[in-house]
This record gives C-alpha cells, sequence and structure tokens, in this order.
C-alpha cells in the first residue's frame, strides 16, 4: 500500500514537473492538478505541490532551495469559534487552537487551503513562487520571481503579468547607475544676512568637506555627489538646509552618510565660529533629507522604470479588451491617486514591492520610500505602452554590517538570479510591471469586483 502511494506520488510529480516545463498548467494550478488527476487530495497535495514547484525551479535556474525549507504541514487550517462566530485560519503546525477572544477551545472545520499561493517553501515567512520575467535594455537577462506577499492572489497576478510580457517581448528596463544617499544639517540664523554668510562658508570648503567624507565612506565606496542649499523662512527664523547627497552602487548608503554628515557638522559649527557668523540653532534635519519621506522631491534611492508595448492591432485580440478601454481605466486611476492629494500612484506596487523586500530581506527593512510608483499607459509609433516608475529604490543588496540578510533570503536572491543593486531594482520594477499590467488588464475586462457570473 505504502509503495503503491509512494510510486503514484512520484509519477505524479515527474508529470506535474513535466507539465510546467511545457506550460501545460500556471503553477498555482498544481495543487488542483494532483487531486483531479492523481487523487491526492488535501491536505497530502500540498507538500508535494511544493517540492513540485521547487524542483521546477531548480530546472529553470540551476539553483537549488536549501537553506528555505518546505514547512513539514505546508498548509492552514480552519477553525470555528461558536461563542463569537468568528471562523480562523490557522497554520497547521499551530498548537494552540483556542479562540484568541473567549479562550474556548474551536472546532475543527477540516477545511485545509494553501498557506499561501504558489507556496515554495517557508516555515514563518512564506514564500510564493510568481513567475519569471524577461528584462531588456539597461540589462538583459531572466528573473526569478519569489515573494513573501501573504495571502492575497497577488503571486499570480505577477505570473500572469510576466507570461504577457515576455509573450511580447519582456519588459525593457532603464536603471540608474548610482544610488543616493542624503542627509540634511538644518541650521537657523537671525538675519538673511547671516544666513547667506553661512552658506558661502560652506560653499568654500566644499571640495574639503567631500574629501574627509569620501575618506569616511571607502568601505561602500561612497562619495558625496553634491551638496544642495534650500534656504527657509520660518517664524523660528532664517533657516539653512544642507544637503549632503552622496552616490553608492550596491549599498543603500544610510548609515555612512549620516556619520558623515555628523562629522562635517562639527567642523560647519567650528568654521562659523570663527568666522563670527552666529546661529541659534545646528541639528541634524531629518524631516528634510527624505528618510522615511516619500515626496516628489526626495533625492534618495536609485530610479528604475520599466515598460511593455504591445502593437495596438494586436491588442484587442491578445488581451480581449479594446485598447481605448485600458488605456481610460488606467488614466482614471492614475487621476484618483492626483484627485487624492498622492504624490505617486501606489497600486499593486505598494504590495508587491515589500513582498521582495520581505523575501530578500535586504537593507532597509522597512522600504516606505521604495514603495512608491507611478503608472504612465500611452500609444507610440503604433504601440500600446505601458510603464511603471520607481523615483526612489533604496537597497543594500549585500550581508555588512550595514544590514545583516538571513542565509535563507540570501538564497532567494540567488534563486531570483540578482546579484547586484542594479539587478534587484530591474527586478523589482519588472515584477511591479508585470503586476499592475496583469491588474489593470483584469479590470479593464472587468473580471475583478464583479458580480458577474
Amino acid at each position: 500500500m505504502i509503495e503503491r502511494e509512494l510510486k503514484k506520488a512520484e509519477k505524479a510529480q515527474d508529470n506535474c514537473i513535466a507539465l510546467l516545463l511545457s506550460e501545460g498548467i500556471p503553477p498555482w494550478k498544481v495543487e488542483d492538478e494532483l487531486v483531479s488527476g492523481y487523487h491526492i487530495h488535501p491536505p497530502n497535495n500540498f507538500a508535494l505541490a511544493a517540492e513540485i514547484r521547487r524542483t521546477f525551479i531548480a530546472e529553470k535556474t540551476g539553483e537549488q532551495f536549501v537553506q528555505i525549507w518546505v514547512s513539514e504541514k505546508p498548509y492552514k487550517v480552519r477553525y470555528f469559534c461558536r461563542n463569537d462566530d468568528l471562523t480562523f485560519e490557522l497554520d497547521a503546525r499551530d498548537p494552540r487552537t483556542r479562540c484568541p477572544m473567549c479562550r474556548s477551545q474551536m472546532e475543527n472545520l477540516s477545511q485545509f487551503m494553501p498557506l499561501v499561493a504558489s507556496y515554495v517553501g517557508g516555515c514563518e515567512s512564506y514564500y510564493s513562487y510568481a513567475g519569471r520575467i524577461d528584462v531588456k535594455g539597461d540589462l538583459e537577462k531572466t528573473f526569478t520571481n519569489l515573494l513573501v506577499y501573504g495571502t492575497g492572489l497577488g503571486p499570480i497576478g505577477v505570473t500572469r503579468g510576466c507570461y504577457y510580457i515576455n509573450k511580447f517581448g519582456g519588459a525593457s528596463v532603464k536603471v540608474g547607475r548610482l544610488a543616493r544617499a542624503v542627509r540634511c544639517h538644518g541650521l537657523i540664523f537671525d538675519s538673511d544676512d547671516s544666513r547667506s554668510q553661512a552658506q558661502r562658508l560652506i560653499e568654500e570648503h566644499r571640495d574639503g568637506f567631500k574629501e574627509k567624507m569620501d575618506a569616511s565612506m571607502k568601505e561602500f565606496k561612497g562619495t558625496v555627489s553634491s551638496v544642495d542649499f534650500d534656504p527657509v523662512d520660518a517664524p523660528e527664523g532664517f533657516i539653512l538646509y544642507v544637503d549632503y547627497v552622496a552616490a553608492f552602487t550596491n549599498f543603500r548608503g544610510h548609515g555612512d552618510i549620516s556619520r558623515a554628515v555628523g562629522f562635517v557638522k562639527s567642523e560647519v559649527e567650528d568654521l562659523l565660529k570663527k568666522a563670527g557668523i552666529g546661529y541659534s540653532l545646528s541639528v541634524i534635519a531629518q524631516g528634510h533629507d527624505g528618510d522615511l519621506k516619500p515626496s516628489a522631491r526626495n533625492k534618495r534611492g536609485r530610479t528604475v522604470s520599466a515598460e511593455v508595448r504591445v502593437p495596438i492591432e494586436e491588442f484587442e485580440e491578445f488581451f480581449n479588451v479594446d485598447p481605448q478601454k485600458f488605456l481610460s481605466v488606467v488614466n482614471v486611476d492614475t487621476l484618483g491617486a492626483q484627485r487624492l492629494g498622492c504624490a505617486f500612484y501606489s497600486g499593486m506596487g505598494g504590495e508587491i514591492i515589500p513582498a521582495v523586500y520581505k523575501a530578500t530581506q535586504i537593507n532597509p527593512q522597512s522600504p516606505l520610500v521604495s514603495s512608491f510608483q507611478n503608472i504612465f499607459a500611452d500609444v507610440e509609433n503604433g504601440d500600446l505602452v505601458y510603464r511603471v516608475e520607481l523615483p526612489n529604490v533604496e537597497a543594500g543588496v549585500f550581508s555588512t554590517r550595514e544590514g545583516i540578510v538571513s542565509p535563507s533570503a540570501r538564497e532567494a536572491m540567488r534563486i531570483m538570479g540578482i546579484r547586484t543593486a542594479i539587478e534587484f531594482s530591474a527586478s523589482l520594477a519588472a515584477q511591479v510591471l508585470a503586476g499592475e499590467f496583469n491588474l489593470a488588464l483584469e479590470i479593464s475586462r472587468e473580471r475583478l469586483y464583479s458580480s458577474r457570473p
């Protein structure tokens, strides 16, 4: 009996991997295929489905899963509390099955579901497979997408979007070669004249400051790219914001620029005192330097964009939606965000971007500034062009004193094909493009948020 079941599982695994390789089934349908084709029912199909996807990914990438383990019970179970009339979904390994509200023992409904869509591993952070996307332009590569997305259909939407974009030649990406880190020194003076004198003094010593700051940022190869001034008159007095902007390649640079500006702040104060220029306040002005501040003026991070072009005469036939309707849907969305007063349009990308950061655990751990995006859609030279732009991608991809990256997260990056911050940024933008493009298509075709059967 056991031997027969093992042989059935082996046959199912081999056949399902072949189906995935030939695009015979989408990756999120493996669980259903095991039920309908091989009578391997929940919860027994979930672990096998995860192994099938892992083997398929290894076949495509040449990279093995080692640190990202499959949970011993990779599924969730529904429980019901009669006292509070609430249904809960718990990881099958969770031993605490009392209601968190009334503390009564909940009823096990014996209903089983995957932990997340297209689950491939992870015991606390659940990894989803979200397809593969071809990129071209500033770099040419195929990325494999792993997301820690959580509940929802997001990984499925990204996978579908990748399929569509690959059909039309892949995502064309533009990636800034350098990323910026900024720290601001704020000073208050009692007159505009004193403020102007202070600015001239800082400008005179700028090259010396730059040399010392570059030396202090040598480990991560950071260099000061500009010193920017922003004078503001306020009730407190005559404020001078001095932004020190540094450029990095593979690091976020936040800690390095902070230390360097802290040093320069002391030197500026000494110079002002020697020059007899009085000031009432000298402080690191975090509100102006963009740290965790989403703004169209934010200088932090790297700008990256990704777009797909579809010949207008092929659009309706392939996607089954009028291209003008699609454009109108996108424009209504972007205008709606503007009417709210938003500096950016952040839709599904606001979920995809954090899911990539969770999967890779790179620095910063809180990717607030990186999570904002703009979208554009128009007709150019006979093509419908759909583009996303991420203006402030902060990415320290290496495990250093800037931030540790766990073994499982480093493995995720290897499998994804990410070796540098530029590749991370390109992969990120391409995944956002895929998710947003698919979502716009689904809404245009009225397949989402609709009561129609």
